[in-house]
C-alpha cells in the first residue's frame, strides 16, 4: 500500500488544490526521502512555480511544473499519504506545499510514518519517463490484452508475483492481484508462460474491472497508513471476493477460501478458490459473486 487505486485517488484529490495554481514556498522537513536531488534544490525550483499538472505513472504521483521548472515525482511506497486537511494520522509530515492565491486549500502536506517514500525532481518530462521506463512496465490500465500476453509469455514464474512485478506491469498489488485473478478464474499458481490466450485475456479483464472499482471506491484502508487527501477511508474492502477470507464460503460458489503463501512471494498470503481456480489448465471464469 498504496498501489495504482490509492495513488488514482490521491492525484484526483490533488488536482483541484494544485492544478492550475502557483506554488508559493515548498518546505523538505525529511531531506533522507530526496532520492535524485537536494533541499534546496528542489525548494529553489517550486519556489513561486505555477503548476501545469497532477498525474498519475503507476505508482508514482507527478507533480508537473510550468516549464523550465521540472517535475515533482513522489512515490509514496509503504506508508505515504497526501493530507490537505488536520488529520491524526498527519503526525509524519515529510515535504509540505503552500499555495498561492485563492484556492480551496493554502497546504499540501507530505505524510510518511516509516520514511520508506521518496521525492525526486526531473529537470523535464522526457528525463521523468526515462526513470520511469527504467523501473516500470506499462501502466496496468493502459496495457492491451496483446502486450499483455507477450510479457507474461517471457517467465515461467506463478502469475500472481509476476502481476505484483512492476517492471511486467506498473500498478497492481497483492489485494487486487488475488481479486484479479479470482475474477479470472486462474490459480495463482499458474505458470504465466503456460498460460493460453483466453485466460490472459480474463486476466486482462479483470484488470480493468477490478482497478476501476477500486479507483471509484477510493481505494483500500486496510489500516491506519492510507487515508484520502481529506482523510477519510477506501471502501474497495466492502467489495472484496477473496482476499482476507480465508476459510469463509467464496461467494460464488461458497467453497471455502484458501490462504496460502507460494513461492516469489515473501512474507505476504494470497487468498484463492480452489473451485473457481483450478490448480490446472481447465480453469474457468467464476460464476457471479453474490453478498
Amino acid at each position: 500500500m498504496p498501489e495504482l487505486p490509492e495513488v488514482e485517488t490521491m492525484v484526483r484529490g490533488l488536482r483541484p488544490a494544485l492544478a492550475g495554481r502557483t506554488i508559493q514556498a515548498l518546505e523538505v522537513a525529511d531531506p533522507l526521502l530526496l532520492d535524485n536531488c537536494d533541499a534546496p534544490t528542489l525548494e529553489r525550483s517550486a519556489r513561486q512555480a505555477p503548476v501545469s499538472a497532477v498525474n498519475r505513472r503507476g505508482k508514482w504521483v507527478v507533480i508537473e511544473l510550468a516549464p523550465p521548472r521540472g517535475i515533482i515525482v513522489i512515490q509514496p511506497r509503504m506508508t505515504g499519504a497526501f493530507f490537505l486537511v488536520d488529520s491524526e494520522l498527519a503526525r509524519h509530515i515529510r515535504l509540505t506545499l503552500t499555495m498561492q492565491g485563492p484556492g480551496p486549500f493554502a497546504r499540501i502536506r507530505y505524510n510518511d510514518p516509516r520514511r520508506l517514500g521518496r521525492i525526486c525532481w526531473y529537470p523535464d518530462a522526457s528525463a521523468a519517463e526515462a526513470a520511469f521506463a527504467r523501473s516500470h512496465g506499462p501502466d496496468a490500465l493502459e496495457i492491451s490484452s496483446g502486450e499483455l500476453a507477450v510479457r507474461l509469455s517471457k517467465t515461467t514464474r506463478p502469475i500472481k508475483p509476476t502481476l505484483l512485478d512492476q517492471k511486467v506491469l506498473a500498478g497492481i498489488g497483492n489485494i487486487y492481484a488475488d481479486e484479479i485473478l479470482h475474477r479470472a478464474g486462474v490459480h495463482p499458481e499458474r505458470s504465466s508462460l503456460a498460460l493460453s490466450r483466453a485466460e490472459v485475456d480474463r486476466i486482462h479483464q479483470a484488470i480493468g474491472e477490478v482497478l476501476t472499482a477500486a479507483i471509484s471506491a477510493e481505494g483500500s484502508s486496510l489500516d491506519r497508513s492510507y487515508r484520502t487527501v481529506l482523510g477519510t477511508e477506501g471502501s474497495f474492502l466492502e467489495l472484496i471476493r477473496v482476499y482476507g477470507r480465508g476459510g469463509r464460503p467464496c461467494l460464488a460458489c461458497q467453497t471455502p477460501i484458501t490462504r496460502a503463501r507460494i513461492a516469489g512471494l515473501t512474507g505476504r498470503s494470497t487468498h484463492y478458490c480452489p473451485s473457481c481456480q483450478p490448480a490446472g489448465p481447465e480453469a474457468s471464469p467464476p460464476a457471479q459473486a453474490t453478498r
